[in-house]
C-alpha cells in the first residue's frame, strides 16, 4: 500500500513536469469554440456593441485565453474609451512585470526568413475571418515565443511589437497615438 502511494505520487509529479514542459513548447492555442467566438465578436471592431451584444465580449474578457481577452479589451476601448484603457494596456503589454505571461527564450529570425516562418501558421490563420484578428493572434503568439526579426545591420525588432503597432494603427489610429499607447502598455 505504501509503495503504491509513493508510485502514484511519483507518477503525478512526472505528469505535472511533462505538462509544464509541454505548455512552454507551444504558444497560445485556440479551441474551435474560441475561434468561433473571436470571429463572432470581431464584427464589433467596426460596430459598437450594445445590449445583448456585450455578452460574448464579456465572456471573452473573462476567458483564460489572452487572445480573447485582448480582442475584447480592444473592442471595448475603441468604442467606450478611457474606461477600458487599463484593460487594453494590460492585455497588450510586452512587459512581464506588468502582466504575467509565459515567454520562451528569445529567438532571432533573419528578416528574409519571416515569410517562411509565417507560412507555417497559414492553416490556423485562415480560420479567422478578419485580417486584424489574424494580426492579434500573431501578436500573442510571438509575445509568447519572443521572436525577433534580425535586420541586415544586426538591428532587432520584436515581431510582437510589430504586430501590436500595426493592429493599433488599423483599429485605433484615427483617434489615438498608437506609439504612445504601445509605450504606455510596456510601462
Amino acid at each position: 500500500m505504501k509503495n503504491s502511494i509513493k508510485s502514484l505520487i511519483a507518477a503525478v509529479l512526472l505528469v505535472n513536469l511533462l505538462l509544464a514542459g509541454a505548455s512552454s513548447a507551444f504558444a497560445i492555442t485556440l479551441s474551435e469554440r474560441e475561434v468561433r467566438l473571436m470571429n463572432g465578436i470581431s464584427i464589433f471592431l467596426e460596430r459598437k456593441p450594445e445590449g445583448p451584444a456585450l455578452r460574448p465580449i464579456e465572456t471573452a474578457m473573462k476567458s483564460s485565453n489572452p487572445a480573447l481577452r485582448g480582442l475584447a479589451a480592444l473592442i471595448l476601448f475603441r468604442h467606450y474609451g478611457d474606461a477600458f484603457r487599463s484593460q487594453l494596456l494590460r492585455n497588450f503589454t510586452l512587459n512581464q512585470s506588468v502582466e504575467r505571461f509565459v515567454a520562451d527564450k528569445k529567438t532571432l529570425v533573419k528578416i528574409e526568413n519571416v515569410d517562411r516562418l509565417l507560412a507555417g501558421y497559414q492553416p490556423l490563420l485562415e480560420k479567422f475571418k478578419d485580417e486584424r484578428v489574424r494580426q492579434l493572434f500573431l501578436f500573442y503568439h510571438f509575445r509568447h515565443k519572443q521572436v525577433y526579426m534580425l535586420g541586415a545591420s544586426e538591428e532587432r525588432l520584436s515581431l510582437a511589437a510589430f504586430y501590436r503597432v500595426g493592429l493599433f494603427e488599423q483599429i485605433l489610429g484615427a483617434s489615438h497615438d498608437v506609439i504612445a499607447l504601445a509605450s504606455a502598455a510596456d510601462r
